[in-house]
């Protein structure tokens, strides 16, 4: 059965707008090409789908005039235009799938596990890209528009960066895309480890993809602010008895029924051996989790394939991905440093938040004016779009401001963050005062600045 055939020719006695929003030239035979273009060109001029005898007026090459005379003369099947359509969509699928399997398999004997797993991952996205249709069309009747408290709760999320944005938003929205944008050493990748123990702390699962950061030292960053100890003294293995036992209580309630473990440490204090005994004999929280997926070559096909997987598992209680940074994910046979990549990365991550009906977050870096370095048009896709306004570190503050934002209003904010702790308070603060100036004798005047380029002090 000729489906391509059978499509065009339903299209042309039924007139039927919704087959062709759905129709793709790639779904149809080559032969009927020129066919398709024709109708392409009848709609855009006329805003209609043409019958068999307004497009052989139009049709003036010798063969396209003979396909057309050939569909024309096709008996009608006794089945729908939709079903027509929806068995040219699956012959379609088929084809590219054997395609790509075939590719795949070629280089299959030089793929380690982890990069057959990603390329099939690759493989169904591009079948998503290439297969995707309209999604739903509404009527008023099928969408409700008043929503009980429960049902909005459901579907927002609050970020817990600043008390006055997440009021004045009522939380962002599953499927929405978050960008924040800040140069180099703002705190990006802080920011990113606030959201993600934020979300835990709301009993919920969140996960962050580091490209950057080994997974360990995202770790830690996201214990220091649990715990709200210093990560330095972390880092460098130095943290006092109190606090010490601080993190140790923190690490205990990620797992169940751990707090005889912190009883026994009390007694023995001995770290290692707490630890030891606590990922071996107890369990983490099911449904409670902070996942970190360390992975220096991230595309958008191992986003998709971990994200799947992560859903399946967790559920509505996933509600977060955070991915550190945007700038940094790969498109194969693609330069980083060429913007155009990007944006199909940003229009990529907006695709996957609604896919996997979660809000992705990502920091990204801006340059000195406060654009996106080699990315025009990155915040396209985006909801929601911030830039952090850096200050100096002893003045405990961290400001961002919106330059995209839908469905709500302009917002500035500045929330305070211990540069020990990194821990982001969510409650609003006062701007900073500016440094003075210091005047020099016979010299132009000049301004103080901080030349710390790092994240946190690190001499603190």
């Amino acid at each position: 059965m000729d489906c391509s055939a059978i499509v065009l020719n339903k299209l042309l006695l039924e007139r039927n707008l919704d087959i062709w929003a759905k129709l793709k030239l790639a779904f149809l035979d080559n032969a009927y090409s020129s066919v398709y273009s024709a109708i392409s060109r009848y709609y855009d001029k006329y805003s209609n789908i043409p019958s068999f005898e307004e497009l052989e007026i139009t049709i003036r090459e010798g063969a396209g005039q003979k396909t057309l005379a050939t569909l024309k003369l096709i008996d009608e099947p006794d089945i729908s235009a939709e079903v027509a359509l929806d068995a040219l969509i699956d012959q379609y699928t088929q084809n590219t799938t054997i395609s790509l399997l075939e590719k795949f398999v070629d280089k299959l004997p030089i793929f380690d596990s982890a990069e057959i797993k990603e390329n099939l991952a690759h493989i169904v996205l591009n079948l998503d890209e290439k297969t995707l249709t309209t999604e739903g069309v509404y009527t008023m009747s099928d969408i409700m528009l008043f929503k009980s408290p429960d049902e909005v709760a459901k579907d927002r999320v609050f970020l817990g960066l600043n008390n006055q944005f997440d009021s004045v938003l009522g939380g962002c929205a599953l499927q929405e895309l978050i960008l924040i944008g800040g140069p180099r050493g703002a705190g990006k990748s802080i920011t990113s480890s606030n959201v993600l123990v934020n979300q835990y702390e709301c009993g919920n699962t969140s996960v962050i993809f580091s490209i950057e950061m080994i997974g360990h030292e995202v770790f830690e960053r996201n214990m220091a602010i649990s715990a709200d100890v210093s990560y330095m003294a972390i880092k460098n293995n130095n943290l006092s008895e109190p606090d010490m036992l601080k993190l140790i209580k923190a690490r205990a309630a990620q797992f169940l029924d751990a707090d005889d473990l912190v009883s026994d440490y009390m007694r023995h204090r001995d770290r290692f051996k707490f630890e030891t005994t606590l990922v071996r004999e107890k369990s983490l929280k099911p449904d409670n989790q902070m996942i970190i997926i360390d992975d220096r070559s991230l595309t958008l096909a191992s986003i998709d394939l971990h994200l799947g997987k992560l859903k399946a598992r967790f559920g509505d209680k996933l509600k977060v991905a955070v991915i550190d940074y945007l700038n940094q994910i790969k498109i194969e046979g693609s330069n980083l440093f060429d913007w155009q990549p990007q944006i199909m990365v940003s229009k990529g991550l907006k695709e996957l938040a609604r896919k996997h009906n979660m809000l992705i977050m990502s920091p990204y870096q801006i340059d000195a004016t406060g654009e996106a370095r080699f990315a025009k048009g990155i915040l396209d896709a985006a909801d929601v779009a911030l830039v952090m306004k850096p200050y100096e570190k002893e003045k405990g503050a961290m400001g961002f401001e919106t330059t995209k934002i839908r469905g709500g209003p302009p917002l500035n904010f500045i929330s305070p963050i211990n540069w020990d702790t990194l821990r982001i308070s969510p409650q609003s603060m006062e701007e900073p005062e500016a440094k003075e100036k210091i005047k020099r004798a016979g010299k132009k005047e000049k301004e103080k600045v901080d030349d710390t380029k790092a994240d946190i002090p690190w001499d603190a």
